[in-house]
Order: C-alpha cells, then structure tokens, then sequence
C-alpha cells in the first residue's frame, strides 16, 4: 500500500469517529426522564369515575395506531362520481401538496347548474307558458259565462221607483228628488164598469153624467176603482216620469215606469246647438252605464232576464222599465172574476 492510500485512509477513519462521537453525545443530552410513582408522591387508590384501582397492576398499553395512507373512500364525491376535495399525490411533502392545492376564495361560490338542471329549466319556461295560456282560458270562460249572465231589472229603478211599487211610494220617492205630480188617472174594470152601468140602469138612472156618477159611487163602495196611472214633473231639469198601476185585483202596483227628459234634445243646427246636443246625449248615456251597466242586449239596448221577465229598455232622452208578468196575471184574475160573476163557464162537453 502506497503512503498516498494510507494517509487518505486514515483521514476518513478520523472523519468518521469524530461523526459518531458527535452523535452519541447529542443522543445522551435528549435523551428523555424517565418518571415513576414513586416520583408522583402520592397514591393511586381510584381512578377518575370512582373505581378502585391496584396499585401492583400494570398501566395499561397505550400504543399510538401508526398515520394510515389516504385512501380514495375518504374523499368526498358527488353523485355523477366526482371529487370535490383536491388530489393529494402521497409521495410528496405537504408543502409541495399545498402549493399545487388550488386557492380558496373567502365567499362561498355558487355551483354550476348541471346539464339536466338547464333542460328543466326550459321545460319550466314552456310549462309556465302552458299554465298563462291555460289561465287566458278561464279568463275567457269567465267572460262568456259574465256574457251569458244577465241583469234581473226587477231591482232597477227610474228616480228611485221600482216595478210593484204601491202608489204612495213612487210618490214619497219622487218628492225627495224634487218631483210634483201633475195629473193622475182613475180608473174601473171594463167588466166591473158594464156590470154597475146595468145595475144603475136597473135602479132608472138616465143621462150620460149621471149615470157615470152612479157607476163610480158603485166602484168605490166595492173598492174597484184604482189609480191607473200618474205623471210628474221635475220643471227645472225638464224631466217628466210616468207611473202605470195593476188594478185593485193585484193590489193597485206599478207594472211600467217611464222616463223623458227634454235636455239632451236640443234644436238646431248652430255650432253651439250641436256642442250642447253631443254634451248632453253623451252626459245621458254616460249615467245610464254609471247605474246599469252595459246592457244584455247591445242592439237594442235592453236589460233583463228575457221572456216575459221584467226588463229595461233605454233611447236618447227616453227610459222605460216594465213588468209584462204583472200585467198578465191582473189581467187573469180579472177574466176569472168576470167568469165568476156571468158564469160563463157552463160547457159540460
């Protein structure tokens, strides 16, 4: 062996000592102290839930289960299989982990709506377009069944006069509203007339006038002669209402009621003739949608229910409102009374 190789040998057995001296020290200086019972200076008779403990029993082994990899069961996913949480590659460091881990904002962020959620999305939209178009259905329905619905005019009234009104109530409605009466017509039954005009005839009264006083003096005794109309005037507004009444077999009510007024027919062709003829005849039917609303028969501007039902008709200046059903049975009750006074009624076939 040359004097090269055994210097070089000698100065790497001097490295090496040194190296295992320097350990050996910096062990003997960690090395960790050791405690007893015997250190504790006391007694362990029970332990923390009251149970007696022996002293001579060895403490128990509390071994350290070792640090188990990451495995892929512990990572959450969602359910189309995907990873919510970052990939670790174990054989790296932390830090190196931590530097490729992506960077998390301080506000919560929404997810992204999935492929699915965006079709039915659309769905919705042309679903909620089937639910407007159904609703413009009803609302349809709804208009023709307000269409086909029709107004009862037997709760309307003219000036505060209603059909089957007695005659001391039309009168006392249309007083408040400023009305007087100016006429008012008695009459008697055909038959009830002919019938007292024999009796009187009977009794030797001749002579036009006296006998039409002893055919009413019979009228009255019986109670047959009734009011059979009547008329009032509102003369500041030029407003007239008639009043037509049943005979006393239907207790003597208001079948017809009839309204005029003189204000929307203004005369004339001048220009401030025709601006005041529009502005009334448009002041006029303006109210009467104000108080009946559209008419059931826009042709002929009617309200009611049809038939024989009572109904309201309106023209330019002019209103009637009639009950036809009340006509006809005080017409009937008086064919029967007559049938019952002649006896009429004798066919046995």
């Amino acid at each position: 062996m040359s004097k090269r190789n055994e210097i070089k040998y000698i100065s790497l057995f001097a490295v090496l000592s040194f190296l295992l001296n320097g350990f050996a020290t910096s062990s003997q200086a960690q090395a960790p102290i050791q405690m007893d019972e015997d250190d504790l200076g006391f007694d362990i008779k029970e332990d923390a839930f009251g149970n007696k403990v022996d002293a001579n029993q060895d403490m128990p082994n509390l071994s350290i289960e070792p640090v188990r990899s990451l495995q892929t069961s512990d990572i959450d996913q969602d359910d189309e299989g995907e990873v919510n949480a970052p990939a670790i590659d174990t054989s790296r460091s932390l830090s190196e982990n931590l530097k490729q881990a992506p960077q998390l904002s301080s506000e919560p962020s929404l997810p992204a709506p999935k492929k699915e959620t965006a079709q039915n999305w659309l769905k919705n939209i042309f679903k909620s377009k089937n639910d407007s178009d159904s609703i413009k259905e009803l609302l349809e329905e709804n208009k023709k069944k307000t269409a086909k619905r029709r107004s009862n005019a037997a709760v309307f009234d003219i000036a505060g006069v209603m059909l089957r009104m007695s005659p001391e109530q039309a009168e006392s409605e249309l007083k408040k509203r400023g009305y007087r009466k100016v006429s008012q017509k008695m009459d008697i039954p055909n038959f009830i007339r002919w019938r007292n005009e024999e009796k009187c005839r009977g009794q030797g009264v001749f002579g036009y006038e006296r006998l039409e006083s002893c055919i009413v003096r019979l009228a009255q005794k019986e109670n047959y002669q009734f009011i059979s109309q009547a008329t009032y005037n509102k003369f500041d507004t030029k407003e007239t209402v008639k009043i037509y009444l049943s005979s006393t077999f239907t207790n003597n009510k208001i079948y017809k009621v009839t309204y005029q007024t003189e204000a929307a027919n203004v005369t004339g062709n001048s220009t401030k003739a025709v601006y005041l003829r529009n502005l009334k005849v448009y002041d006029f039917w303006k109210k009467i949608n104000q108080k009946y609303g559209a008419p059931d028969n826009k042709q002929d501007i009617t309200w009611g229910l049809g038939g024989n039902k009572p109904y309201l008709k309106a023209v330019t200046g002019f209103l009637l409102l009639e009950d036809k059903l009340l006509q006809d049975l005080d017409a009937n009750r008086m064919s029967r009374e007559d049938q019952r006074f002649i006896h009429s009624d004798v066919y046995t076939f």
